[in-house]
């Protein structure tokens, strides 16, 4: 039995834990492949560490292999986090389960709720709650509480729209939803609790000026702790100045090939230059009642990186890029060599170069181009740090767990 969980481990605490012990529960001899985003997440925040470091965490924590989430579908909606991801593990071609957690244990009200997302009534009223200036998280909200009867507060949860979006990606597929109730504490829940807290609670903590270790520690596994204790965390307003100068050299219709640059957003984005300070003025300022924080901070990331509207193509179109691996991992690994439908990745220098990336990026395929987001945006998390080095993607191999 081979059970897929899409993550971002950011950082891997004793929810997730929790998640792969109730896994085996349900199935003993099961091997677990987590697709885990990258060097930024989907709220498009820079991970707290860095993606080897979080895959290697995550083998010790007990998953047996990890792939990287690509970029192109780590900082998008949930929508597409969900589809890009979906994807990949169809085309790996031996996944049986994806596993994922909610805040519910109702399986079936969940797919009763995904089922009115692919109705033409549901995009119709959707569209409707949209030009009223709703974001679309709360478009969605609203359109499918009014469809199902659900109360919104219900469906505000953290983790049920992106489950519904699981659910609406699996649909046709032979791999089954396995899901797994979320306990005590909520995905965006930022205070810390004994035994299992969110990573938005255990990042917050880091993150203050005297963390309580001890805290933390009753919330992650030793290896986490230490890796925690002694990384010089990414400083994301570092973004800032690469931004501003960004923006200063781009007019307004540069801005508008951005992906997500919509409804004459790049005309605010221009006049913020104007006004902020540093990177968090510059979000605040662009967030409003449609545009959400995270689509902001997004929005700035696919700015920065360069990723265009024309970029955005077929999802079909990826590849399984090992980050970390144990024996079974390398079972795993053989599986998909000859099972997969999409190039399998040990090595990024075998697929792309910079050269490629910078002399011939026009003639690259779709998975390369794909593959350059990846390669840019850890170059760009690199840089939150103070002794950075660019390239860590063409000086990593996979990391093997004993």
């Amino acid at each position: 039995m081979i059970v897929g969980i899409i993550a971002e481990y950011n950082p891997f605490h004793n929810g997730h834990r929790y998640q792969i012990e109730q896994i085996k529960k349900e199935f003993p001899n099961a091997k677990i492949i987590v697709l885990m985003s990258g060097s930024f997440t989907q709220r498009g925040e820079s991970a707290i560490l860095d993606k080897f470091t979080r895959a290697e965490l995550a083998i010790k924590g007990g998953c047996d292999l990890v792939l990287e989430l690509p970029f192109f579908f780590a900082v998008r909606s949930a929508q597409d986090f969900a589809r890009g991801g979906i994807n990949i593990f169809k085309n790996l071609g031996l996944v049986d389960f994806l596993a994922f957690g909610a805040e519910i244990s109702d399986l079936e009200l969940l797919k009763k709720v995904a089922n009115f997302s692919d109705t033409v009534e549901f995009n119709g009223i959707l569209q409707q709650k949209i030009n009223t200036g709703l974001s679309y998280a709360n478009a969605i909200c609203q359109t499918l509480s009014k469809l199902s009867g659900i109360d919104k507060k219900v469906l505000r949860l953290p983790n049920i729209i992106l489950s519904i979006e699981y659910l609406r990606s699996l649909k046709n597929l032979s791999i089954q939803p396995l899901l797994i109730p979320r306990i005590l504490s909520s995905h965006n829940d930022e205070n810390l609790n004994e035994k299992i807290s969110s990573a938005s609670a255990i990042r917050k903590e880091v993150y203050s000026k005297n963390p309580s270790w001890l805290k933390i520690s009753d919330t992650i596994d030793n290896e986490t702790l230490a890796a925690l204790k002694s990384a010089e965390l990414p400083d994301q307003e570092k973004l800032f100045l690469p931004l501003m100068t960004k923006i200063i050299c781009s007019n307004s219709e540069e801005l508008k090939k951005i992906y997500g640059m919509n409804e004459g957003l790049e005309n605010k984005i221009i006049s913020v230059v104007n006004s902020a300070k540093n990177y968090e003025e510059m979000v605040n300022l662009i967030v409003s009642r449609r545009y959400t924080r995270s689509k902001v901070q997004r929005l700035l990331l696919h700015l920065l990186i360069g990723l265009e509207k024309n970029h955005v193509k077929s999802f079909d179109q990826s590849y399984a890029r090992i980050l970390a691996f144990n024996n079974a991992g390398r079972e795993l690994i053989q599986s998909i060599k000859k099972t997969a439908s999409i190039p399998l990745i040990t090595k990024a220098a075998k697929h792309i170069t910079s050269k490629l990336i910078y002399e011939n990026s026009r003639n690259l395929e779709v998975y390369q181009e794909i593959l350059q987001f990846d390669i840019i945006s850890t170059d760009i998390f690199s840089m939150l740090h103070s002794n950075f080095q660019l390239k860590q993607d063409f000086m990593h191999s996979p990391i093997y767990v004993k």
